[in-house]
């Protein structure tokens, strides 16, 4: 077992990108070998900073000059493929943001990129790693409650895209919402529920007040196997400044239900008055999730530990995405076995 440190090539100062300097700083055994910023004045404002972190305001310079082991990948999506030819070129492993990509056809040349390279890929569906989400994953596999019959994921924001702290491409790009929210929560259906989604009927749409430039509300009525449906409904254009949210699963002998975005879980069975609290590891959102992650893909990369969050199955999570996207266009149920081999895509993994 190596007892060298882990050198991450980060990619992006960001919002999300200091967010994950502060994750990797907390991690033992795990280092930056550079940053890379494109803005002249954040390269320079984190070299004042950390003055024994090497910046590089260009890719290319950066994995000339640094010795890495990984490359973390914390840009807006609609550059992921060029950024992803030169980080493989390089020979290294990719831990990217998500989405992958805005564009399905390159988020398949992406992933086949990296297959062709032999080189890991994963992507930063951090909230698998949640303690609640591992936890309604368990109960369900378990079958203490019988078995799942339908659900209903609600997630309610007014989301102003424009304060300091959040990205601001989302305010101008297409299907913000599925693309950039709905893609998380999708994927934890899919994750927790553990089966496969058969299809999807969905409709996007913008309300007038909207501070986005394209769909800010997405709902779907989702159907898995085994006869599970799930309706979801999220928005960034709520009116009311207060998240709601709620995640109930309906199964034969019981309910799971999740009541805050992050936490509080909590069960019933059929004929209980009152739901049962949950007792959930303590987790800072964010941070201890995406430690998870990032320790699971330096275990992958280091050990062939199993890759949860493969470049392979977010594709399908994706898939998923652009269905429900192509559903509301046609007004037509979409079948995703269908759409992915459309598309060239795997389900399988």
């Amino acid at each position: 077992m190596s007892t060298e440190s882990f050198r991450i090539l980060q990619v992006g100062l960001g919002n999300r990108g200091r967010m994950w300097g502060q994750v990797i700083g907390r991690e033992a055994g795990i280092a930056v070998s550079g940053v890379v910023d494109v803005n002249p004045a954040t390269a320079a404002a984190f070299a004042a900073e950390h003055p024994a972190v090497p910046v590089f305001t260009e890719l290319e310079a950066a994995l000339a000059a640094t010795q890495s082991d990984a490359v973390l990948l914390v840009t807006p999506p609609d550059g992921h493929l060029a950024q992803a030819r030169q980080i493989f070129a390089a020979g290294l492993p990719l831990l990217a943001e998500k989405p992958l990509t805005l564009d399905l056809a390159e988020a398949v040349t992406l992933v086949d990129l990296a297959r062709q390279a032999q080189l890991p890929l994963a992507v930063g569906l951090n909230f698998r790693y949640l303690p609640v989400s591992r936890r309604i994953r368990e109960l369900v596999a378990g079958g203490t409650l019988g078995e799942p019959g339908f659900g209903q994921f609600t997630y309610q924001r007014n989301r102003d895209g424009r304060l300091p702290w959040l990205n601001k491409y989302p305010l101008t790009m297409r299907h913000p919402m599925m693309l950039e929210q709905s893609i998380h929560h999708l994927d934890l259906i899919r994750f927790c529920y553990a089966r496969p989604v058969e299809s999807v009927l969905c409709r996007t749409w913008n309300p007038r007040w909207s501070l986005y430039a394209h769909d800010s509300n997405v709902a779907c009525l989702l159907q898995l196997a085994g006869g599970l449906e799930v309706n979801y409904q999220g928005t960034w254009s709520g009116g009311w400044n207060q998240l709601r949210f709620e995640w109930r699963t309906d199964l034969s002998e019981g309910v799971i239900v999740q009541r805050q975005l992050f936490s509080d879980l909590a069960v019933a069975r059929t004929d209980d008055t009152e739901l049962t609290p949950l007792e959930l590891a303590a987790c800072e959102p964010f941070y201890d999730d995406s430690a998870a992650l990032l320790r699971s893909f330096v275990g992958h990369v280091r050990h062939g530990a199993l890759l949860e969050c493969s470049g392979a199955d977010h594709l399908i999570t994706l898939a998923l995405c652009f269905a429900a996207i192509e559903s509301s266009e046609t007004g037509c149920a979409v079948h995703l076995p269908e759409f992915c081999a459309r598309h060239g895509i795997a389900l399988s993994v």
